[in-house]
């Protein structure tokens, strides 16, 4: 199980976060991109705090194996923060934004569409009448770079990331017998369900990540808005996170 101390450093990253939020320059800063930021850093919060309770929970044995989607979760948004706030036109950001809204709005409505048309009169009026508002969205910039991950973490730098976390956690998310030995024992040949063996190197990778990227976040987000306290004080425990993780591994 992972030790006290690393445990710990969820409890300094929450505090963190509520300092960042309580902030004049958080709270009231007049720019409409801001609701793009308050959403990010919002879901990594709350993905964060998921991942604690899921790992301190004493009901599922190897828990921390429950967490890693929201790792992906969290990877994902950190990446759109950072996209944003190294933009170098926060207006351009909000069309964009905009636009993949749209995207993702008009997906939903002409799957719906195809559904209506193989099954008739199979949809309710609610789907009925998302479907006819959605199915025609216009999108006016190219937005591959935000509909595709790979393709943010590129324009964002963040390619290595991308392959070391995201990548890797795709068998975990979406079914593939790889992973199931996550939930059994192998002994020789045969494969024993639901006989869990602790993997204490596998749960400090998930927490030295976790807390990584909920750092990376305030550290954009206060840079971002010049809050130089909650920075620094984000820099101290970055280097006491580089001192367990880094030094010790």
């Amino acid at each position: 199980m992972a030790t006290e101390e690393k445990m710990s450093l969820f409890d300094k990253v929450f505090t963190l976060y509520n300092d960042l939020q309580h902030e004049e320059k958080f709270t009231d800063f007049k720019e409409p991109v801001m609701n793009l930021i308050y959403h990010l850093v919002l879901k990594n919060q709350r993905s964060l705090k998921t991942m604690q309770i899921i790992m301190d929970s004493q009901e599922i044995k190897n828990s921390y194996l429950e967490t890693l989607p929201l790792l992906r979760i969290q990877l994902e948004t950190f990446f759109h923060l950072v996209y944003i706030t190294e933009h170098k036109n926060t207006d351009i950001c909000i069309d964009e934004y905009q636009n993949l809204q749209n995207l993702q709005l008009r997906k939903v409505a002409r799957n719906l569409k195809e559904l209506n048309k193989e099954k008739p009169n199979r949809l309710n009026d609610y789907e009925k009448e998302f479907m006819n508002l959605h199915k025609n969205k216009r999108i006016t910039r190219d937005i591959k770079h935000l509909d595709k991950l790979w393709k943010l973490a590129e324009v964002t730098k963040k390619t290595e990331e991308y392959v070391r976390i995201y990548s890797v956690l795709s068998s975990y998310v979406h079914y593939n017998p790889s992973t199931r030995l996550a939930y059994a024992n192998q002994k020789e040949d045969k494969v024993i369900y639901n006989q869990f063996i602790p993997n204490e190197q596998e749960e400090n990778v998930i927490i030295q990540y976790a807390i990584w990227i909920g750092l990376s976040t305030i550290k954009s987000t206060s840079e971002f808005l010049d809050i130089k306290e909650v920075k620094e004080r984000n820099y101290k425990v970055f280097k006491e996170w580089e001192n367990i993780f880094r030094n010790k591994n």
